[in-house]
């Protein structure tokens, strides 16, 4: 998704109208239209307003341009060194690095989501608890 329809998203997620959300982080109802739209694209203290508005981390309104399998591989090369994210043996996932040096951290993270992706797949959770909980990062 752009950025556009990230903040859409994350808007009507929170039962906002656009000029609620303008309200919020001082912009005209019409700006936050041309944000979702992506006539215009909010600058980085608009996307932190916006963030904050929403309750939702300023990544989760970013765009990283992965728009197929190959924009994918090249994302997942970038982080392979710094956070040990390699292919699994058999090629079927990914697995950690562990000499790699931000490998813990990223390691804990993955436990943090799997046990939340056991949460919504045993019904503890809603799907839009589980997106909640993805926005926050």
């Amino acid at each position: 998704m752009t950025t556009g329809e990230k903040i859409r998203h994350y808007r009507k997620l929170r039962g906002l109208y656009q000029g609620e959300l303008g309200e919020k982080i001082g912009v005209s109802e019409g700006a936050i239209r041309h944000y979702e739209t992506d006539f215009r694209t909010p600058k980085q203290p608009q996307v932190e307003a916006i963030a904050e508005a929403l309750d939702i981390s300023p990544l989760a309104l970013k765009d990283f341009g992965v728009e197929n399998a190959r924009d994918l591989l090249g994302l997942l090369l970038q982080l392979e060194d710094e956070f040990g994210i390699v292919p699994a043996e058999d090629g079927s996932g990914l697995s950690i690095d562990a000499s790699a040096v931000k490998a813990p951290k990223t390691t804990q993270m993955l436990k943090a989501w799997a046990a939340k992706r056991n949460e919504l797949e045993s019904g503890e959770i809603t799907p839009e608890e589980y997106a909640d909980w993805k926005a926050k990062f």
